[in-house]
């Protein structure tokens, strides 16, 4: 609305321009041909009030200015025949003043307005016609011609600067357009950067449909869970925020793992951190890139529980357990967005995770059948002369202990 006053802004001083100078032409006509009578009077009482009700109008009903201003165009072109006609058709004003006509309409909304400016002039001479004749006074008057002159020149350097701050209003519209259009790529960025947060980055896209994420079941998936043991005892003991900063140090390292080795984060719950591979696409080294993931976040943890014993302060303590099989993934819509796989694949991760030890990488043996031959799988750890049931079999690789359990 503010850019809509501020485009008809000098149309009330333009107009007031020539009012002005219709009154003083239509006055000088007048004294010269001493035709001081009630026509001229209200010419001269229409010219001097009505720009200022219009102006009112304009302001008192903004939402209706452009209709307002562009029927006052039409009036002003009437009244600009009405004078042409008082005038006796002198040459100089009468071109002077239905050249403003025309242009101004012809500027303001093109050809169409023009056209009924002249259609409302020549209504306006013709109107004239039926109360009086046409009275041509006799010689020059050379007052009239400086006057016109003038009012040409005011008027059209009038004209000239409306242009100039149309121009400028136009281009501060297009710098602010450029700079909302910027701001709101900025906020679809954030915007995107959190959905790619909240659910898979495969899945992201599918936010912005029209049907967004719908339950999928997806087979296999590699589930890695990661516990990190004796939080609750650590918060306990030391400052929270001390345990929690380790807590996040190590959750954004897993982050840094799980990317390099094809996983995404699926949630943290408290101490324990999920993550999965092969969602939405499964792929065929998705179990063995599981497992090695989870190895590098055992090395990880191992280095850094080196490091912070070396400075006398807490360790976690940590159990991992790796795990495939089917899933439901599915959008969780409640005050806060989230997404989340379901099935018997979730229940067995985390009942897979429960029989490990402090240090133990537990595998079962779904995802070691699809991890297939790449680790040293070696059953050497058994006592027993006969060969134990898959859920109690133990396995090496890279000299670490990994529990493989049927599930």
């Amino acid at each position: 609305m503010t850019l809509l006053l501020d485009r008809f802004a000098l149309f009330y001083p333009m107009r007031l321009v020539g009012t002005t100078f219709m009154v003083v032409i239509v006055t000088l006509y007048a004294w010269h041909l001493h035709r001081f009578n009630a026509v001229y009077d209200a010419i001269v009482a229409i010219a001097i009030v009505y720009p200022h009700v219009i102006h009112h109008l304009a302001r008192k009903y903004p939402q209706s200015r452009r209709k307002i201003e562009l029927r006052t165009f039409a009036f002003d072109s009437f009244l600009v025949g009405i004078v042409v006609h008082a005038i006796g058709l002198a040459p100089l004003p009468t071109f002077v003043l239905i050249t403003v006509a025309l242009a101004s309409s012809l500027s303001v909304d093109g050809l169409r307005q023009m056209l009924i400016s002249a259609a409302c002039v020549t209504a306006g001479i013709v109107a004239f016609a039926l109360l009086e004749d046409v009275q041509v006074g006799g010689g020059d008057i050379i007052a009239i011609d400086i006057a016109s002159s003038v009012f040409t020149f005011v008027y059209f350097m009038a004209f000239a600067y409306s242009a100039y701050n149309r121009s400028a209003l136009l281009l501060r519209s297009e710098t602010a357009l450029r700079e909302r259009t910027a701001s709101l790529e900025i906020e679809k960025l954030r915007s995107d950067r959190l959905l790619y947060n909240l659910v898979p980055a495969g899945l992201a896209p599918h936010m912005s449909t029209s049907g967004g994420i719908r339950p999928t079941r997806f087979d296999p998936v590699v589930l890695v869970a990661v516990e990190l043991r004796d939080v609750s005892r650590e918060l306990k003991e030391h400052p929270g925020e001390d345990v929690l900063g380790c807590l996040m140090h190590c959750f954004k390292a897993f982050d840094a793992v799980a990317e390099r080795f094809g996983l995404e984060k699926l949630k943290t719950m408290g101490d324990t951190y999920v993550a999965v591979g092969g969602l939405p696409v499964p792929g065929p080294r998705d179990a063995c890139n599981g497992v090695q993931a989870a190895l590098a976040i055992r090395e990880f943890l191992a280095d850094f529980a080196a490091s912070r014993r070396a400075r006398n302060t807490f360790v976690f303590d940590v159990r991992i357990a790796v795990h495939a099989g089917p899933v439901i993934g599915a959008v969780v819509e409640t005050s806060k967005l989230s997404y989340d796989v379901f099935g018997d694949a979730m229940k067995t991760l985390f009942a897979v995770l429960h029989t490990a030890g402090d240090g133990e990488i537990v595998v079962s043996h779904a995802a070691r059948s699809l991890a297939g031959d790449g680790f040293a799988w070696d059953d050497a750890d058994s006592a027993d002369t006969i060969a134990p049931p898959p859920e109690r079999r133990h396995s090496r690789v890279d000299g670490r202990s990994i529990v493989s359990l049927q599930v």
